[in-house]
């Protein structure tokens, strides 16, 4: 199994996460329940042009009360599986909106993942 890293992409530009991802040779993962952006750079849209065939969206990773209330997944154990299918492969990046790693669902589920499959993970 490869490394599992976590990206809260708050203040920062999206070419910085299509370099970290080319230079892990990293899968990116999109956990928001709805991956779009008030910042256009960070819709799924521009995010599939930037980053090609290392993006995907995991919506059973996405957080149903993302606005408010208690961190509620999708489907945790069938995103937590999709994730454990590229870790085989390659590293992965879970990509949140938040750079507040203890305030968020991307956090939950990466503890998740390293329990169920033994990888280690690095937060930025």
């Amino acid at each position: 199994m490869k490394s599992l890293y976590t990206y809260g992409y708050a203040g920062r530009q999206a070419i910085d996460l299509l370099t970290l991802a080319q230079s892990l040779d990293a899968s990116v993962a999109g956990i928001r329940f709805s991956p779009r952006s008030r910042i256009p750079a960070w819709n799924a849209g521009r995010l599939q042009k930037l980053l090609d065939e290392r993006w995907l969206h995991i919506l059973e990773l996405g957080n149903r009360n993302f606005k408010d209330g208690p961190v509620e997944f999708v489907d945790l154990e069938a995103g937590v599986a999709r994730v454990g299918e590229l870790l085989v492969r390659q590293p992965v990046i879970l990509l949140w909106a938040c750079a507040d790693l203890l305030r968020y669902h991307r956090r939950l589920a990466a503890e998740v993942i390293v329990i169920r499959f033994g990888v280690s993970v690095i937060h930025s």
